[in-house]
């Protein structure tokens, strides 16, 4: 795979997650695609040795942004690069576009980048929706505020007694309403909106070694006229119709 050194021009420190906006000439992203990521400037090197996935988590112009949890050394390396960024891609299959609303997009914990990318595309085609996000127990503040920011006019859920995907589709209410929910959270989330009745597009998370599909190491159960099989999330996915994952 191809890796394009894009310049970061801003970064924004949102509690534990880092937004980070870099030059990118490369091909157009779709939403719900996602780039492979690596340090580069100051700290490029082979140590950790795997790039990173990255959804998409908007694009405008020629400025790409990533939105991410700082977690590991990985992660940490690339939060405080200064000169640039490797990226990849854009890679997997995005989201299917609506050609009409209203739609609600439902995003989980830390889970909801996607979805900043896929709003604005939606705000393009002047297609009525809904954004709904998750914002887990003792989330900082600064995260909870990045987001505000991000998502003028979401709706923040706390996460409830009952767990997150109760608190949001209590919510969002009577799910009848919208023509379709396009979801990006964690598993427990993606089920609850795939169970909803509604036609869903879900966003998932898996370790991706490659991000190209031939290491196969993020293998999702599907649904296929054959019977069960597998398919690559970085290749078939990261986007599915609800009905094709087998929970």
């Amino acid at each position: 795979m191809r890796l394009r050194e894009a310049e970061i021009v801003s970064r924004e420190d949102l509690g534990s997650h880092r937004l980070l906006r870099c030059r990118w000439r490369g091909e157009v992203p779709s939403p719900g695609q996602f780039l492979m990521v690596r340090p580069g400037g100051s700290t490029l090197s082979y140590d950790p040795f795997l790039s990173r996935p990255f959804f998409v988590h908007d694009f405008e112009g020629d400025v790409v942004s990533l939105l991410f949890e700082v977690r590991g050394r990985g992660t940490e390396l690339l939060a405080r690069e200064e000169g640039g960024l490797l990226l990849g891609g854009p890679l997997g299959r995005g989201y299917p576009l609506p050609e009409a609303g209203p739609v609600a997009l439902v995003g989980g914990g830390v889970w909801v980048s996607p979805l900043g990318f896929l709003a604005r595309r939606l705000e393009e085609l002047g297609v009525e929706h809904e954004v709904f996000l998750e914002v887990p127990a003792g989330a900082p503040e600064a995260y909870v505020e990045g987001l505000r920011g991000l998502f003028p006019g979401a709706e923040l859920v706390p996460t409830g007694p009952d767990g997150p995907p109760a608190a949001l589709l209590g919510a969002i209410g009577d799910l009848s309403r919208y023509r379709a929910l396009y979801a990006s959270g964690p598993a427990a989330t993606l089920r609850a909106v795939a169970g909803a009745g509604v036609p869903a597009y879900l966003a998932v998370r898996e370790w991706m070694a490659c991000g190209t599909g031939a290491c196969r190491g993020c293998a999702v159960p599907v649904r296929r006229p054959g019977g069960l099989s597998y398919a690559r999330a970085c290749a078939e996915g990261p986007v599915f119709a609800a009905e094709e994952i087998a929970w």
